[in-house]
């Protein structure tokens, strides 16, 4: 034990006992030591991260309490659902991030507490491409398009500590944002756009949602008065039909969100 502490750095030390990640939290490789994500979550321990490598993963994987999973190359992992079933379920306090996440039922599904959605391209799944019901994530730069269903739904999800923030909501075959029951959340700086119903859609009356700096743009239906400080003009992405939804140096969605950076997934790629 003497000499395994001495190889700590005194900052990790801190780190760990301040954050309350588990001091001997480690990395678990794939496909270098595990040929199959799945198999690298069921050896990791709380607070461990599985870091996944490019390639095509055809699995439909559930991330444990805790626990951490990342693409090391944005969108060059890919988790696909082989055209059935939720992809990706996320336990309490469950992470995933860079990945893309497609050919499933649902992409991402969680009831859980203290998930992170960050920096994903959810893509063609036959229903919804993320669902929470009972907690709201943290969801966060994430390309959300192409989905036969809605962007996002939720079912009595609450704002705490979690938003749906600077996200890319676009071209899914339902509404861009579909939410139900007792829910309250805040929306800010997404971009909203050429969904095939709604962008946002509010099943109950109970439904509140406070909206800030987002873009809605060519939705094909919407019914209430856009709030003043929203927009619609269209976020020139280069190249949608290519899933390159970085926004074009014209685009008037650049510089415009509240934080003053720009609007929608903040991701170049």
């Amino acid at each position: 034990m003497h000499n395994t502490l001495k190889k700590i750095t005194p900052f990790f030390i801190v780190l760990a006992l301040f954050s309350g990640t588990p001091l001997f939290a480690v990395s678990l490789q794939v496909p270098q030591n595990f040929s199959t994500i799945t198999a690298a979550i069921l050896s990791a321990k709380k607070g461990d991260t599985v870091i996944v490598d490019g390639g095509v993963y055809n699995e439909h994987i559930y991330v444990n309490p805790d626990l951490c999973i990342v693409s090391r190359s944005l969108f060059k992992a890919v988790i696909d659902g082989g055209g059935k079933g939720t992809v990706v379920t996320l336990g309490n306090n469950a992470s995933i991030s860079g990945f893309e996440v497609r050919n499933g039922t649902i992409g991402v599904f969680t009831t859980a507490g203290g998930v992170r959605i960050a920096q994903c391209r959810i893509v063609h799944n036959q229903q919804t491409g993320v669902m929470c019901v009972g907690n709201l994530p943290k969801i966060e730069d994430n390309i959300i398009v192409y989905n036969k269903g809605s962007g996002i739904q939720g079912w009595d999800v609450r704002t705490t500590t979690a938003t749906i923030k600077h996200n890319t909501l676009a071209y899914n075959g339902n509404h861009g944002l579909s939410l139900g029951g007792n829910s309250s959340i805040v929306l800010e700086n997404n971009i909203i756009a050429f969904n095939n119903q709604f962008g946002i859609k509010p099943s109950e009356e109970s439904v509140r949602i406070q909206m800030l700096s987002n873009n809605f743009y060519q939705n094909a239906r919407f019914t209430d008065v856009l709030p003043s400080d929203n927009y619609t003009f269209n976020p020139m992405f280069i190249n949608a039909q290519k899933l390159i939804f970085t926004l074009d140096k014209n685009s008037r969605c650049i510089g415009r969100a509240s934080d003053n950076q720009n609007i929608g997934a903040r991701v170049v790629y």
